[in-house]
């Protein structure tokens, strides 16, 4: 054999094991990432859904409503989840499966309209079910949603290690207790027990809201419209939320952007495609008690408890 063939056989078998590695490692992420273990026994628990669906939570994990706090609702929120994702997710709810929501939640906080939410797509690994790529690439203009698509169907695990990490760490979570979509909020630490909160908020207020680099702006929001529009043509009631945050957040949020611009423009634009809509503005409702959230941004079990108990009272007046 020369020593040609003898170079191309190599890579051959090179490029063949490499495919090989390839597949199998993406098939274990797929199988065993946290979020994407959560996501498709959310999924199964909705196709098995038998109830009428009177209140249905969308969005991401701002939105952490407790369906059984209101009766005949189901959760479907997820870790991350952008207006686009949304969008694909109730428009393949309305369009493929008999199931018709009467009431949606969904959070506007702020980070949600940030000029860098709409094309921030994560775990296309399981969004790939919902997404329309080439729809996306054409709506903006961009070919780079179609290696959202590549990535999502064979490089799911590429530039996710941490994710890796997590899921050995909840490897052996209870996926029981997710009762009609709602994943329990993280309870393994207290806010108020942490030593620096100040440094806490100041990191998630900068994740959140630097891509507005100072103008108090929200960004094209083309889906949010896109949401509110199947809302209109399915005849869904609309109500809108803002769950509480800590008052480290908030200070250095406030610092950064100006909220209450922000939070006008957001009702200014959903008046403008939807008429008939309420809103539960609870930014506020835990100032000065740190002991009712996980972490700058999310509540604990016994403050997400407290929100969807009033939220409750005041859908029933």
């Amino acid at each position: 054999m020369t020593r040609n063939k003898l170079f191309f056989l190599k890579l051959v078998v090179f490029i063949l094991l490499a495919i090989g590695l390839n597949v199998c490692l993406n098939k274990v992420y797929d199988h065993w990432m946290y979020y994407f273990r959560l996501a498709r026994y959310q999924d199964k628990q909705f196709e098995a859904y038998p109830d009428t669906l009177k209140y249905l939570m969308l969005g991401n994990s701002h939105n952490r409503v407790n369906p059984e706090v209101f009766g005949h609702s189901f959760s479907y929120m997820t870790p991350k989840e952008v207006y686009t994702q949304t969008y694909y997710k109730l428009k393949y709810i309305l369009e493929k499966t008999n199931k018709r929501p009467e009431n949606i939640f969904l959070s506007i906080d702020p980070v949600n309209f940030s000029p860098r939410a709409e094309y921030d797509l994560t775990f296309d690994g399981y969004w790939r079910k919902y997404l329309n790529y080439p729809e996306l690439a054409r709506e903006f203009n961009d070919p780079e949603y179609l290696l959202n698509w590549v990535t999502g169907n064979f490089f799911s695990y590429v530039g996710n290690y941490k994710f890796v990490y997590m899921s050995v760490i909840f490897r052996k979570v209870d996926l029981q207790q997710i009762k009609n979509g709602y994943v329990p909020p993280r309870n393994y630490k207290n806010f108020a027990k942490e030593p620096n909160r100040d440094a806490l908020g100041f990191e998630i207020a900068t994740a959140y809201l630097s891509t507005y680099a100072r103008k108090s702006k929200i960004g094209e929001a083309k889906y949010y419209c896109k949401i509110l529009a199947l809302c209109r043509q399915y005849k869904i009631n609309l109500i809108l939320l803002r769950m509480p945050m800590t008052d480290e957040y908030l200070k250095f949020a406030r610092k950064m952007v100006d909220l209450d611009k922000l939070d006008q423009e957001i009702l200014d634009l959903t008046q403008k495609h939807f008429s008939d809509f309420r809103v539960f503005d609870y930014r506020n409702y835990f100032k000065g008690k740190p002991e009712y959230f996980f972490n700058a941004d999310h509540t604990n079990p016994i403050g997400a408890m407290i929100i969807s108990n009033k939220i409750r009272e005041e859908l029933e007046k």
